[in-house]
């Protein structure tokens, strides 16, 4: 949380929630920290230390440039990205609501309800172009042998993207992230079994980011920026030796690459 503070003070001193987006490297350092905001509230169950206004304004800017470059799928691919955290903000908010009693749980119901359809929209009513079959990996020619005793088969064709699309793979991971808490602390709220879609959504995020760390086209670094998704999914994969194991490898190469990552326990 003192990270989480420090970077917050040092990016509201320097910049406001307009001029941040006015540069590249601006956009980037604030779409860095608001992805770090919104993952340190989900795992917390805390609100974001930035309030609503940064994350709709990063949308609205995005909005524009559609508008005025409507080809441009760069600004489309900034836009899914910023809406994503803007549903992660919201969801942090709710449940950080409800949990200190601030919301009445009829109240919650409709909102949760309205997250819910947000987030399946996400992924189920996305722009075409963001999903152009002509930017799925297909080949993953001098990746690592298929390991039998993997928990998953990180060589699926089609489910990462390259190319322009690059960034949607990453997106994609961090939709099952949002979709997995989504489900897992509505769950804790209505006191509720969870579902066994919690499963599910973990190993596609752990095919994924295996999918990542192999395919030889993934750009450098791409593993970091997938580690906190990766921490997300580790907790609700069955508590076998065969996952601990699968779960701790897979840590030992973020750290090795220098992320400090907390303990699976077996």
């Amino acid at each position: 949380m003192g990270h989480q503070k420090a970077a917050y003070e040092i990016l509201t001193e320097l910049y406001t929630p307009e001029t941040v987006m006015e540069s590249q490297l601006t956009r980037m350092i604030f779409g860095w920290y608001a992805r770090f905001d919104v993952y340190a509230g989900l795992m917390g169950g805390f609100e974001t230390v930035l309030s609503r206004e940064w994350f709709s304004s990063s949308q609205d800017y995005f909005t524009r440039r559609i508008l005025e470059e409507p080809n441009n799928v760069n600004w489309k691919i900034e836009k899914a990205l910023s809406s994503l955290r803007l549903i992660g903000m919201n969801m942090s908010i709710l449940f950080a609501k409800k949990g200190k009693g601030e919301i009445s749980h009829e109240q919650f119901l409709v909102e949760n309800e309205t997250l819910a359809k947000r987030i399946s929209d996400w992924r189920d009513k996305m722009d075409p172009a963001l999903q152009d079959p002509r930017w799925r990996v297909t080949d993953f020619s001098g990746a690592p042998p298929f390991d039998p005793n993997d928990i998953v088969d990180p060589y699926i064709p089609g489910i990462l993207y390259h190319g322009p699309l690059w960034s949607m793979s990453k997106a994609m991971i961090d939709w099952y992230s949002a979709d997995l808490m989504h489900k897992y602390q509505t769950a804790l709220t209505l006191q509720s079994q969870p579902s066994k879609e919690l499963a599910m959504g973990a190993y596609a995020m752990c095919q994924l980011f295996e999918a990542v760390e192999y395919w030889p086209g993934s750009p450098k670094g791409s593993i970091i920026a997938c580690q906190a998704s990766l921490a997300i999914a580790c907790l609700f994969l069955p508590r076998d030796k065969q996952h601990s194991m699968w779960c701790r490898r897979k840590l030992a190469v973020i750290e090795s690459l220098g992320f400090v990552s907390p303990n699976i326990s077996s």
